[in-house]
């Protein structure tokens, strides 16, 4: 069987759906794969809530881009450089410009060739200029993640990370801290497709129960650098609000 992280040899996508429901996708692992590569991803969610008079829609456009320091290590920073916040409410309000910017690092403890085991994190940081005009909210994750690949075609993953979050700024600290529990898995029909179905619930860091969603996403490459992926998540149960979360994903593999 081919090695879990040789095992596609395109610019095709890995590991888990990456859309997610808290600022800066906190809560949410990259693949254990480390590769160089650049992207771009726009997407966005939506909150329509007819009966109490309310409404959200929020855009994003992010730049993505992730260093191999090693065969087990890699870097990565996400830039949201546009961030469109729109409440739709008896008092609406709106804000456009740069949302949040997270970076972060991966590390395999275990390598098989069936079975990864990394250790990641990420700091989200409080460069949302527009929307938060008085408080800044500084967020990280850690915690495990990991993909096994059963057969040749199929690779299944999950992740356990903890969150926590804290307000600079002249106020009150607020601070939280919660869980985000993911379990998926991949398929790998050719080099150039793929398909990937995760289940992902978040607790204590809004609510007892944040979320629990179901998220599907299609995977396509062109050769061996340039990958695209259009990823949905839809919230099942949980205090999140939105209807759905969703983005479009492009990705060079360097």
């Amino acid at each position: 069987m081919t090695p879990l992280c040789d095992a596609v040899e395109s610019g095709l996508a890995q590991g888990q759906v990456q859309v997610g429901f808290y600022d800066g996708d906190l809560g949410v692992a990259p693949s254990v794969c480390p590769t160089t590569s650049v992207g771009f991803t726009g997407g966005g969610s939506a909150i329509i809530d007819t009966a109490n008079l309310y409404g959200r829609i929020i855009g994003t456009g992010t730049l993505r881009g992730s260093v191999a320091l090693s065969d087990r290590t890699a870097l990565y920073v996400t830039i949201e450089g546009l961030r469109y916040d729109s409440v739709i409410a008896p008092i609406s309000s709106s804000a456009v410009g740069p949302g949040y910017t997270d970076v972060g690092g991966s590390w395999q403890a275990h390598t098989g060739d069936k079975m990864i085991v990394a250790i990641q994190g990420k700091l989200v940081l409080p460069t949302a200029f527009n929307d938060d005009v008085n408080s800044w909210p500084l967020a990280l994750d850690a915690g495990a993640n990991v993909a096994w690949r059963p057969a040749e075609r199929w690779t299944v993953h999950g992740s356990l990370l903890g969150m926590y979050s804290m307000a600079l700024g002249g106020g009150p600290v607020f601070p939280t801290g919660g869980v985000s529990l993911d379990l998926g898995g991949e398929w790998n029909a050719t080099k150039g497709f793929g398909l990937v179905l995760d289940g992902r619930s978040g607790f204590g860091y809004t609510s007892a129960v944040d979320v629990v969603s179901a998220g599907f996403g299609v995977r396509g490459a062109v050769g061996k650098h340039a990958g695209l992926a259009f990823e949905a998540v839809k919230p099942l149960a949980g205090r999140e609000r939105a209807l759905a979360g969703a983005d479009l994903r492009f990705d060079w593999r360097i």
